[in-house]
């Protein structure tokens, strides 16, 4: 008898998301890529490529470890013969390829640690369930949604052991695991300062772990397990995604290669100063004052590293240097529920995870043409980080190519899926957890609009208060280049945006006077404009903005919502002039 056999894995999120470098981040999602798609394999080995429905690779090498396919953690297949068995041949398939994975790891550890631990920890990690449903009468549709129910229910279902740690201090990254590597090999206090910098230095060669870290058996393979070929991502810290913008104009400004050569001189001079910044090498984390400290051993060798920083950046640049902003990107298909839940038959279902697969394939190099790095991408679930300059353009071409992917699918008449998009744009210094959990904040903004394929943007400063904006992607997107187009012809007044803030903070809460409010927030955007305010706001930038007043829908308070879109709008500007050097060398 046909069964449709549904299996996931897991911890999904919180695995992933235990992350303090991006690298964690990434290594987390592409192990649980790996595994699920040994799950897959299996399934394929056992009863050929043509049962599997979700995913639907077109041939078993797209199957083999290390392929760039990118398999969820959820499988569906049609199989013939005792769900049992199949169960268990998945979970054999997904326990090996976790030990290759677990071995190639430890293998590059070169220091000691407690193996035994490790290895514990990473065996009590992997979540597997699956269920097996007849398909009687080819009736597809609904042995999926009897999977569905059943899968859910097993899921509800606790029935894991907690593993009895040790008395040592909790990992770094989740703060549940016990860190494994032994606690003489961090700096003490009362240590000399070639003594800290020589285990600071052990610390990142031997385990990955920076000053401080504690690392769990499970940390250790994010930090240390390598995908093995060419295509592993250069993963750059946060605060590199920060610095593009900068070097770019570095590069335009002085010429090409420049960037690298300011790179190279202010890590050699760091090292020479006595300073040990492990893992920064061509790393835009160099060009941030605030970083240095951290890889000073005593406040001497800060003083004299920060006269050669300031030397050299002065040198190169001026008075100019890099904004401190990057920005993260989470993406999620809208209505795919429902669009699934209208397939009938498993061709239908298997065509639309082929072209789930061919998108998330073309995500990968958009996001790279973008300077930005994939994090993952499982067709409709995206994530990655990118500059400043460009993340609204990798957004918008992102919505527009899931558009014409799924165009040739609908869950209603006239009705096919669609893209939305959160964006938090946040300070490279701030906890990449939560810029994480701010990411997907920005994503349920964007999914909370009627119909969806939204947008929503959070900037979020070290000063102030968080910003959200949120609209229909093209329309959001319309407004904000038109806005951003403004602000870097100096054809309004950046000031503007906060005084539409107060004037809505005094009188735009009850509602009550929008009319008198619009008036009043035009009589503001029609001053001279700055510096010098010489000239006067052109009727065509009055036009626009009473457009975006009237054009700002679903909100009670448009002057509110214009003024926060122009504040957003002003960021990016900023981060445009700097990478194509209109913020000009010698100019802060």
């Amino acid at each position: 008898m046909k069964h449709l056999f549904l299996c996931m894995l897991g911890p999904v999120q919180d695995f992933i998301a235990t992350a303090r470098r991006s690298r964690d981040l990434w290594y987390g999602s592409w192990m649980l890529s790996e595994l699920s798609k040994a799950a897959a394999k299996a399934i394929a080995d056992r009863y050929e490529l043509g049962s599997l429905v979700f995913p639907a690779p077109r041939a078993i090498a797209s199957l083999e470890p290390g392929s760039d396919l990118n398999v969820p953690n959820k499988i569906v297949a049609i199989v013939e013969g005792d769900p049992d068995e199949i169960g268990a041949n998945v979970e054999n398939a997904v326990r090996k390829r976790l030990e290759s994975l677990r071995e190639n790891a430890l293998g590059k550890v070169r220091g000691q640690f407690d193996r035994g631990l490790a290895i514990r920890q990473m065996d009590d990690l992997v979540e597997y369930y699956w269920v097996g449903v007849p398909v009687e009468d080819g009736r597809y549709g609904h042995a999926r949604d009897l999977a569905e129910w059943l899968m859910a229910a097993r899921k509800g279902t606790r029935d894991f052991q907690q593993f009895g740690g040790k008395p040592v201090p909790k990992s770094s990254l989740d703060g549940i695991r016990e860190s494994v590597i032994p606690e003489d090999a961090y700096p003490a206090a009362g240590d000399p300062p070639d003594v800290r910098v020589e285990k600071q230095r052990d610390l990142y060669l031997k385990y990955g772990a920076r000053r401080g870290e504690r690392l769990s058996g499970v940390d250790l393979i994010k930090r240390n397990g390598q995908r093995g070929d060419r295509e592993e991502p250069d993963f750059r810290s946060t605060s590199h995604m920060a610095a593009i913008p900068f070097l770019e104009m570095v590069d335009r400004v002085r010429g090409a290669g420049e960037g690298d050569s300011l790179l190279k001189e202010v890590y050699e001079a760091l090292r020479e100063s006595g300073m040990e910044p492990h893992g920064e090498d061509g790393d835009g984390a160099l060009l941030f004052e605030s970083r240095l400290r951290e890889w000073a051993p005593d406040d001497e060798t800060l003083k004299q590293a920060r006269s050669q920083w300031n030397g050299l950046i002065q040198r190169y640049a001026g008075d100019a240097r890099p904004q401190p902003y990057y920005a993260l990107l989470r993406a999620d298909g809208d209505n795919m529920g429902k669009t699934i839940d209208s397939l009938e038959e498993e061709r239908e279902h298997r065509k639309l995870s082929q072209e789930l697969s061919e998108f998330a394939a073309e995500v990968k190099k958009l996001v790279k043409r973008h300077r930005g790095v994939l994090i993952y991408s499982g067709g409709d679930d995206i994530l990655a980080y990118l500059p400043l300059h460009t993340v609204l353009a990798c957004a918008r071409e992102l919505a527009q190519g899931f558009d014409s992917r799924m165009s040739k699918f609908s869950y209603e008449a006239g009705k096919h899926p669609t893209l939305s998009v959160g964006i938090v744009v946040a300070h490279h210094l701030y906890p990449l957890s939560e810029v994480l959990e701010m990411s997907r904040d920005a994503e349920r903004a964007a999914k909370f609009l009627p119909g969806k394929n939204g947008l929503a943007i959070i900037l979020s400063k070290r000063s102030g208060v968080d910003r959200t904006i949120a609209g229909r992607s093209e329309d959001l997107h319309r407004r904000l280049q038109e806005m951003i187009a403004l602000v870097r012809k100096e054809a309004i007044s950046k000031k503007a945006a906060y005084e539409l803030r107060e004037l809505d903070r005094v009188l735009g809460r009850d509602g009550t006077l929008q009319g008198a409010l619009k008036a009043e927030a035009m009589r503001i955007v029609g001053r001279r404009r700055e510096p010098g305010g010489a000239v006067q706001i052109s009727q065509e930038v009055k036009d626009k903005f009473s457009r975006w007043l009237d054009g700002v829908v679903d909100t009670p308070r448009p002057v509110a919502e214009v003024s926060q879109e122009l504040i957003v709008a002003i960021t990016f500007a900023e981060a445009l002039d700097m990478a194509e050097g209109r913020l000009q060398i010698g100019r802060r």
